[in-house]
């Protein structure tokens, strides 16, 4: 059986161009792409048809641009497919369940009486006793 062995050397100059060009694809897409996504709400009607397409379009135009280039230009569009579905997986939560204007129900809260109850026996002496002092707790459970 042959020996495997793992050597941790320089990169070569290919694999630099490659990284940097990969980078710097999904660098520029994630900043462009961020921005469109943050400026469309304020666009009305257009918003929803102009964020969907650019969330959608970079990544599957980086996809195909990588695979039918050479070179460079397919790492730079490989960087742009990744940029692009990074920003996708950041925003497609938001998206399609928004959290923002949601309140929280009286059973998500704890409803119930506001006044918090000590326990008691021996346990809860501590409790009671920071409780009569009028000593707060900075950890409250």
């Amino acid at each position: 059986m042959a020996e495997r062995a793992f050597a941790i050397a320089a990169p070569t100059g290919a694999e630099l161009t490659r990284t940097i060009s990969v980078a710097a694809g999904a660098g520029l897409t994630g900043l462009c792409e961020g921005m469109i996504v943050r400026i469309t709400p304020k666009l009305g009607a257009a918003a929803p048809f102009l964020t969907w397409s650019t969330l959608i379009g970079a990544p599957v135009g980086g996809i195909i641009g990588a695979l039918i280039t050479k070179g460079m230009l397919s790492d730079v569009l490989m960087g742009v497919a990744a940029g692009g579905a990074g920003v996708l997986g950041y925003s497609l939560p938001e998206m399609i369940a928004p959290t923002v204007g949601r309140r929280a129900s009286p059973g998500q809260l704890g409803g119930g009486s506001p006044v918090k109850l000590l326990p008691a026996g021996v346990a809860g002496a501590p409790a009671r006793a920071a409780a009569a002092v009028g000593a707060r707790s900075v950890l409250e459970f």
